[in-house]
């Protein structure tokens, strides 16, 4: 008996120390999405921020006629705007063309162009992209420093449409490691563009290591507030998960997402990212977030982004399946329960029947005795008592679980065909509105524990205190409002009869190391031997 207990918790204890440093990272993660949650939370500050800043370019460039400096504020306002607005920036590019020509300038023309290009690009129009940086303009007449910008933005392009390859367009167009090559002979080996390609040759070569170094000296160039902190941010994460460091990637994601909020960005891929990898264990938060993600890249008005997001969409029909299934399996609780408590009720009814019965024949035996004839009476009239009591508490409990489980399937079929309706229509946006706010599956859970445990402690209104008894002074615990605690809500069940473990974690929807753990804990708190501690709280009540 003394070397099963050893093994016991020596299995006990090196699951723990092999558990605690997943709970630290996901006590991390969680602390990390707090902190982003606090960013979107004062998003519109930062967009409104950005659209005074934008209605002051506008008096600005109106206020001013001199064509060159005009020229020049265009081309700062398309840059403060590139991820902002797609609309905004190519107005801001196209007037710094038209002026261009007015000033018959060809490199000012050329770099207002090949901006443009570059614009198109990001925004995943790859065709138009194609025709100005491939049809109009002519690199061999470029200066030194308008032809690296230019292979710049084709390495971009390149690299872009690679990593979107499901889009339409299928242009043949030159590789970014082409770019890459040629960018590594002409920049400046300490500029952040060089250590940019040098990082993603390093990737692309397998040396993560390498990469990382170079990744961070990236990273401390720039303060977390900057724009571009949030594009290196994003690609530390994509090497981060290249060596299989799940948690650095959520920590650089949520990095870049909140210095995106903070530069009011509307053109981003980092918000999504962090959706798609909380989808699995917080499902709310995942569609606030695509939701977000979703009405920026609609406000933005280019096609790459809302395209991205809506590939996600499939995930979030997987996600509603889920929770269509947790509400059955919900349902399925409520029958088992329901069944099970009118089979108790009847076994009480009938038991109080046959006593009922014998007082009955006892009392006409004792009709002749003057001086028993009271006593019968009184013990008559308390057993009719209990019996009406008794089909009261039965009609009452019955009453209760069969109205709460019509209303609950009236609910979620209302739900159902609205949730059909609104994918057959196509309205995915208005779908994500709808389940980021449907709780009903945790709703229907806390109605099933406050029903259970009212119905259970009128049944065994003395359990409580039955079951402290049988534990230490230190672990006893009496919840309040009449409710049970967890660890009571467990043994309650296997007072009914429940003893299977992977049973009372489907009934109490927990998995079932936490109910081995909660079992565990209250044993190891009994006052008697724990290997008699279930049979002892079979017999409360008895």
């Amino acid at each position: 008996m003394r070397s099963g207990r050893y093994i016991l918790w020596m299995t006990v204890l090196l699951t723990a120390a092999c558990a605690a440093p997943q709970r630290s990272a996901d006590r991390m993660i969680q602390q990390q999405l707090g902190e982003l949650d606090g960013f979107l939370a004062t998003k519109d500050l930062y967009v409104a921020k950005k659209k005074d800043q934008l209605n002051a370019y506008r008096r600005l460039i109106s206020a001013t006629t001199d064509p060159a400096s005009r020229y020049e504020l265009e081309m700062i306002a398309a840059s403060d705007f590139f991820s902002f607005s797609f609309d905004s920036t190519q107005v801001y590019l196209k007037n710094a063309q038209a002026l261009a020509l007015r000033l018959a300038d060809g490199e000012r023309y050329d770099k207002a162009t090949i901006e443009l290009g570059h614009l198109y690009a990001k925004a995943g129009n790859y065709l138009e992209a194609s025709q100005i940086l491939y049809g109009q303009i002519d690199t061999s007449a470029l200066s030194p420093a308008m032809k690296t910008e230019c292979f710049w933005v084709m390495h971009d392009f390149s690299k872009d449409m690679a990593g979107n390859s499901g889009m339409v367009e299928r242009l043949s167009i030159p590789t970014a490691s082409f770019f890459r090559a040629r960018l590594l002979q002409l920049l400046p080996p300490e500029s952040p563009r060089y250590k940019a390609l040098l990082r993603d040759r390093f990737i692309d070569e397998g040396r993560f290591a390498q990469a990382d170094s170079v990744s961070r000296q990236l990273l401390s160039m720039y303060r977390p507030e900057d724009r571009d902190y949030a594009i290196h941010a994003f690609f530390q994460s994509e090497l981060e998960e290249r060596v299989g460091n799940q948690a650095e990637r959520m920590r650089w994601l949520v990095k870049s997402a909140e210095c995106d909020v903070v530069n009011a960005v509307r053109d981003y891929a980092s918000l999504t990212m962090v959706a798609q990898l909380v989808l699995p264990t917080d499902v709310d938060r995942s569609f606030r977030y695509l939701r977000i993600a979703q009405e920026d890249a609609l406000e933005y008005n280019a096609k790459l982004r809302p395209w991205q997001i809506s590939r996600f969409l499939m995930q979030v029909e997987d996600a509603y399946q889920e929770r269509q299934s947790r509400a059955t399996e919900s349902r399925r609780v409520w029958l088992f329960l329901l069944a099970f408590l009118t089979v108790v009720l009847t076994l009480m009814l009938r038991f109080l029947i046959v006593r009922s019965r014998k007082l009955t024949r006892l009392r006409a035996e004792l009709e002749q005795s003057n001086t028993s004839l009271a006593l019968a009476n009184a013990t008559l009239n308390d057993l009719n008592q209990q019996i009406s009591k008794a089909d009261k508490v039965k009609e009452k409990y019955i009453l209760n679980f069969l109205q709460g489980l019509s209303a609950q399937v009236s609910v979620i079929r209302a739900e159902d065909n609205r949730f059909r309706n609104l994918l057959k229509q196509g309205k995915a946006d208005q779908l994500l509105k709808e389940l980021s706010i449907s709780g009903r599956s945790e709703k229907a859970r806390d109605e099933f524990y406050e029903t259970f445990d009212t119905t259970f402690l009128a049944l065994y209104p003395e359990f409580v205190t039955r079951f402290n008894e049988l534990l230490k002074e230190d672990a006893r615990e009496v919840a309040p409002g009449g409710r049970l605690t967890t660890e009571q809500r467990i043994f309650a069940l296997i007072k009914l009869g429940v003893d299977d473990s992977k049973a009372i974690a489907t009934m109490l929807d927990y998995s079932l190391s936490t109910i081995y753990n909660y079992k565990v804990a209250v044993k190891n708190a009994a006052i008697g031997d724990r290997e008699d501690f279930e049979e002892a709280v079979r017999k409360i009540g008895k």
